[in-house]
Protein backbone atom coordinates (compact mmCIF):
# COMPACT_ATOMS: atom_id res chain seq x y z
CA UNK A 1 0.00 0.00 0.00
CA UNK A 2 1.21 3.43 -0.83
CA UNK A 3 0.90 6.27 1.63
CA UNK A 4 0.13 9.78 0.51
CA UNK A 5 0.67 13.14 2.16
CA UNK A 6 -1.79 15.87 1.37
CA UNK A 7 -0.94 19.52 1.79
CA UNK A 8 -3.24 22.47 1.46
CA UNK A 9 -2.38 24.61 -1.54
CA UNK A 10 -0.41 27.72 -0.73
CA UNK A 11 -1.52 30.79 -2.61
CA UNK A 12 1.19 33.31 -3.38
CA UNK A 13 -1.12 36.23 -2.64
CA UNK A 14 -2.84 35.04 0.55
CA UNK A 15 -3.07 37.73 3.22
CA UNK A 16 -0.67 36.09 5.67
CA UNK A 17 2.14 35.88 3.10
CA UNK A 18 1.76 39.61 2.38
CA UNK A 19 1.84 40.78 6.02
CA UNK A 20 5.01 42.07 7.64
CA UNK A 21 5.44 42.68 11.36
CA UNK A 22 7.24 46.02 11.10
CA UNK A 23 7.31 46.88 14.77
CA UNK A 24 8.09 44.07 17.16
CA UNK A 25 5.20 42.17 18.63
CA UNK A 26 5.03 42.07 22.44
CA UNK A 27 2.68 41.08 25.23
CA UNK A 28 2.28 42.96 28.50
CA UNK A 29 3.55 41.10 31.59
CA UNK A 30 1.07 40.18 34.31
CA UNK A 31 1.18 40.15 38.09
CA UNK A 32 0.73 36.67 39.62
CA UNK A 33 -2.72 35.17 39.03
CA UNK A 34 -3.86 37.95 36.66
CA UNK A 35 -6.04 36.34 34.00
CA UNK A 36 -5.95 39.04 31.34
CA UNK A 37 -3.37 40.98 29.34
CA UNK A 38 -2.87 42.60 25.94
CA UNK A 39 -0.66 42.08 22.91
CA UNK A 40 0.68 44.69 20.52
CA UNK A 41 2.41 44.88 17.13
CA UNK A 42 2.45 46.85 13.90
CA UNK A 43 1.40 45.04 10.74
CA UNK A 44 2.18 46.24 7.22
CA UNK A 45 -0.07 44.94 4.46
CA UNK A 46 2.25 44.57 1.45
CA UNK A 47 -0.57 43.27 -0.75
CA UNK A 48 -2.22 45.31 -3.49
CA UNK A 49 -5.63 44.64 -1.90
CA UNK A 50 -7.10 45.47 1.48
CA UNK A 51 -7.31 42.71 4.09
CA UNK A 52 -8.66 42.32 7.59
CA UNK A 53 -7.32 40.74 10.74
CA UNK A 54 -10.36 38.75 11.89
CA UNK A 55 -9.10 36.66 14.83
CA UNK A 56 -6.14 35.73 16.97
CA UNK A 57 -5.31 32.67 19.07
CA UNK A 58 -2.69 31.70 21.61
CA UNK A 59 -1.83 28.62 23.63
CA UNK A 60 -1.44 30.77 26.79
CA UNK A 61 -5.06 31.95 26.70
CA UNK A 62 -8.45 30.29 26.46
CA UNK A 63 -10.02 33.38 24.86
CA UNK A 64 -8.47 35.96 22.55
CA UNK A 65 -10.31 38.97 21.12
CA UNK A 66 -9.53 42.00 19.00
CA UNK A 67 -10.21 45.25 20.87
CA UNK A 68 -10.05 49.01 20.53
CA UNK A 69 -10.41 51.97 22.87
CA UNK A 70 -13.31 54.37 22.41
CA UNK A 71 -14.13 57.61 24.17
CA UNK A 72 -17.39 57.31 26.12
CA UNK A 73 -19.09 60.67 25.63
CA UNK A 74 -21.29 60.25 28.73
CA UNK A 75 -18.51 59.48 31.20
CA UNK A 76 -15.61 61.14 29.42
CA UNK A 77 -13.60 57.94 30.01
CA UNK A 78 -11.78 55.69 27.56
CA UNK A 79 -13.36 52.24 27.37
CA UNK A 80 -12.30 49.06 25.62
CA UNK A 81 -14.59 47.50 23.07
CA UNK A 82 -14.48 44.23 21.20
CA UNK A 83 -14.18 44.62 17.40
CA UNK A 84 -15.02 41.96 14.83
CA UNK A 85 -11.99 42.79 12.69
CA UNK A 86 -9.14 45.22 12.17
CA UNK A 87 -8.85 46.76 8.71
CA UNK A 88 -5.45 46.41 7.04
CA UNK A 89 -5.46 48.74 4.00
CA UNK A 90 -3.25 47.80 1.05
CA UNK A 91 0.26 49.23 1.30
CA UNK A 92 -0.27 50.63 4.80
CA UNK A 93 0.89 49.87 8.34
CA UNK A 94 -1.60 49.51 11.17
CA UNK A 95 -0.37 49.84 14.75
CA UNK A 96 -1.85 47.74 17.54
CA UNK A 97 -0.63 49.67 20.57
CA UNK A 98 -1.52 50.65 24.14
CA UNK A 99 -4.48 53.02 24.13
CA UNK A 100 -5.64 51.91 20.67
CA UNK A 101 -6.25 48.71 18.75
CA UNK A 102 -4.87 45.64 20.53
CA UNK A 103 -5.18 41.89 21.04
CA UNK A 104 -6.78 40.92 24.36
CA UNK A 105 -5.68 37.62 25.87
CA UNK A 106 -8.22 36.50 28.47
CA UNK A 107 -8.51 33.49 30.76
CA UNK A 108 -4.71 33.12 30.81
CA UNK A 109 -3.48 29.67 31.80
CA UNK A 110 -0.07 30.89 33.02
CA UNK A 111 1.56 33.97 34.55
CA UNK A 112 3.36 36.00 31.90
CA UNK A 113 6.71 37.39 32.98
CA UNK A 114 9.55 38.94 30.95
CA UNK A 115 11.69 36.24 29.36
CA UNK A 116 8.69 34.26 28.10
CA UNK A 117 7.71 34.25 24.43
CA UNK A 118 3.98 34.04 23.70
CA UNK A 119 2.91 32.25 20.51
CA UNK A 120 0.21 34.17 18.62
CA UNK A 121 -1.68 32.99 15.56
CA UNK A 122 -3.17 35.82 13.52
CA UNK A 123 -6.05 34.93 11.19
CA UNK A 124 -6.96 37.02 8.16
CA UNK A 125 -10.16 37.47 6.16
CA UNK A 126 -9.13 34.92 3.53
CA UNK A 127 -8.57 32.21 6.16
CA UNK A 128 -4.77 32.38 6.01
CA UNK A 129 -2.83 32.52 9.27
CA UNK A 130 0.45 34.00 10.44
CA UNK A 131 2.32 32.49 13.40
CA UNK A 132 4.41 34.90 15.43
CA UNK A 133 6.24 34.89 18.76
CA UNK A 134 5.70 37.90 21.02
CA UNK A 135 8.10 38.41 23.93
CA UNK A 136 6.59 39.39 27.27
CA UNK A 137 7.60 42.87 28.41
CA UNK A 138 6.76 45.16 31.28
CA UNK A 139 4.91 48.36 30.43
CA UNK A 140 7.41 51.19 30.27
CA UNK A 141 6.98 54.47 32.12
CA UNK A 142 6.48 56.25 28.80
CA UNK A 143 3.82 53.77 27.70
CA UNK A 144 0.10 54.20 27.94
CA UNK A 145 -1.82 52.35 30.60
CA UNK A 146 -5.54 52.60 30.13
CA UNK A 147 -6.78 50.24 32.77
CA UNK A 148 -5.96 46.79 31.43
CA UNK A 149 -5.26 45.82 35.04
CA UNK A 150 -8.92 46.42 35.82
CA UNK A 151 -10.13 45.11 32.47
CA UNK A 152 -11.47 41.88 33.91
CA UNK A 153 -14.18 43.94 35.62
CA UNK A 154 -15.40 45.48 32.33
CA UNK A 155 -18.19 44.04 30.24
CA UNK A 156 -17.23 43.07 26.71
CA UNK A 157 -19.73 44.41 24.21
CA UNK A 158 -19.96 42.88 20.76
CA UNK A 159 -20.87 45.15 17.85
Amino acid sequence: LASFAFASPVFAQDAASRMEVVEGAWVRSTPPHMKITAGYLSLRNNASTDHRLVAARSTVSDRVELHTHVHDMQTGMMQMRHVDHIDLPAGQTVALEPGGLHIMLMDLNTDLQPGIDVPLTLEFDDGSTLEIMAPVRRMTMGGHNHGHGQHQQHNHHRH
